[in-house]
């Protein structure tokens, strides 16, 4: 047998987390654009629990509105999941959005690293301003430059991957184990770049479970909204200010919705 046609069969190992980027549709687009800037009033400020120096972030007032279209889109990132690992079997995950806010990123302002709480976490660009990318193509390092985002894993030498490196664009998103480390980079110019972040959990915590249709009393403020009875504008941590922990079901994604 001739050996140069021989042939040689080979199998890459994937490695490491698995980070999708996805493009989502017009309607999801226009629905977290209205529930964006509605939600941007001081009862929903969300600085206080996020890593981020952004002077304007806000939880977003409505969750059940979303809920159909990140369970379509997470439905699809559990299929390329299966397919980073090789499964034999599709995922069957049972999902839980536990928190959703908006970002109204200035000028200076960035994200250090960090990494959030649950399983998934996503980030979804609303706006990007036309200064922000001619920065962007002035820039003259190897990075994703100005108002990037990169994530961070592992360590190794120059021939190891050890971060992805990203300049995102308007309807793009991106979804992460939460775990993974990740920043964003500032940029200068006067501008505001708008983007939503989530996290999804893959079960209930026990500390949230109640009967069905039962909304129950924040055990941390007793219903008051606030842990210091002196100054209410210090809200609780656990519920928000809102007095409240809601029941788990009214967040629960569409189990049997199918993509």
């Amino acid at each position: 047998m001739d050996k140069k046609n021989q042939q040689i069969s080979y199998q890459v190992l994937t490695w490491g987390p698995c980070v999708a980027k996805m493009t989502i549709t017009d309607d999801f687009y226009d629905l977290l654009l209205k529930e964006a800037e509605a939600s941007k009033v001081e009862e929903l400020n969300y600085q206080h629990r996020l890593a981020g120096v952004i002077q304007k972030e806000f939880k977003f007032r409505n969750l059940e509105v979303l809920t159909p279209y990140i369970s379509s889109i997470v439905r699809v990132y559990d299929g390329i999941w299966d397919k980073w690992r090789n499964a034999d079997k599709p995922s069957v995950n049972k999902y839980l959005i536990k928190s959703v806010w908006v970002n109204f990123q200035g000028p200076g302002e960035f994200n250090p690293p960090h990494d959030h709480s649950d399983e998934l976490s996503f980030v979804i660009y609303l706006k990007v301003p036309p200064e922000i990318k001619k920065e962007k193509s002035e820039f003259k390092g190897k990075s994703s430059g100005p108002g990037g985002i990169t994530f961070l894993y592992g360590e190794g030498n120059r021939q190891a991957i050890t971060y992805q490196s990203h300049f995102p664009e308007e309807k793009q998103m991106f979804i992460f184990p939460a775990w993974l480390k990740h920043f964003v980079l500032p940029f200068k110019s006067d501008v505001e770049r708008v983007s939503v972040s989530g996290n999804i959990a893959s079960n209930v915590p026990i500390k949230e479970v109640h009967a069905p249709n039962q909304v129950g009393v924040c055990p941390t403020c007793k219903g008051r909204g606030n842990t210091d009875s002196e100054n209410r504008k210090k809200l609780c941590v656990q519920c928000d200010g809102r007095g409240e922990v809601i029941h788990p079901k009214e967040r629960k994604l569409d189990d049997d919705k199918k993509t």
